[in-house]
């Protein structure tokens, strides 16, 4: 079909409106598909899956890049010895906590009274194994500001505004300060 043709079939109004309804096809479909693959990539919770058995909560999809070595029946020690935390492969940031606490051999049970219906952990749970000293005094030389010597909460934040165990950690101070924490 030629374009005088087109234009003859399709006037500018006719042929705006086919576009502006194909875009929103388009959009509309790139959506659905974008939150079915974020969807279907989202790990399940699982309190039986062992530290290293990725595929138990995520899947045929590995989340490890593929030219990484197994992790069968490794220890966050193990995996230490590439992604130390000063090193360009550091982990802090990337690795959510519960995959940390895993690794280190703290279970779902340790934290989550009920492991098959988990509720939220309270900071005061936290604070059974992480002394609020001794994270302040490990962190008192961070500039600009010391996170957990906050002029807003003292001592006492609450460690899930920054730290999330099953999702990427966040930099709360972020939303109103320009601090660039590098959050674990």
């Amino acid at each position: 079909m030629t374009i005088s043709r087109l234009r003859a079939a399709f006037p500018v109004g006719r042929l705006a409106t086919l576009g502006a309804a194909l875009a929103t096809i388009v959009l509309v479909c790139g959506l659905v598909s974008a939150a079915l693959a974020q969807s279907a990539a989202k790990p399940k919770l699982l309190a039986t899956a062992k530290p290293s058995d990725c595929a138990a909560c995520h899947g045929k999809v590995s989340p490890l890049p593929q030219a990484h070595p197994a992790i069968a029946n490794k220890a966050m020690s193990d995996c230490l010895g590439c992604h130390a935390k000063a090193s360009a492969n550091t982990l802090r940031g990337k690795l959510p906590l519960s995959h940390t606490h895993q690794l280190s051999g703290v279970t779902c049970k340790s934290c989550h009274a009920n492991a098959r219906k988990p509720e939220a952990v309270k900071a005061a749970k936290c604070l059974t194994c992480h002394s609020g000293e001794a994270i302040f005094a490990a962190t008192a030389a961070v500039k600009p500001t010391n996170p957990h010597g906050s002029p807003h909460y003292g001592k006492e934040s609450d460690c899930n505004l920054c730290h999330h165990p099953h999702e990427k950690a966040e930099n709360y101070c972020s939303q109103c300060h320009k601090f660039e924490f590098k959050v674990p």
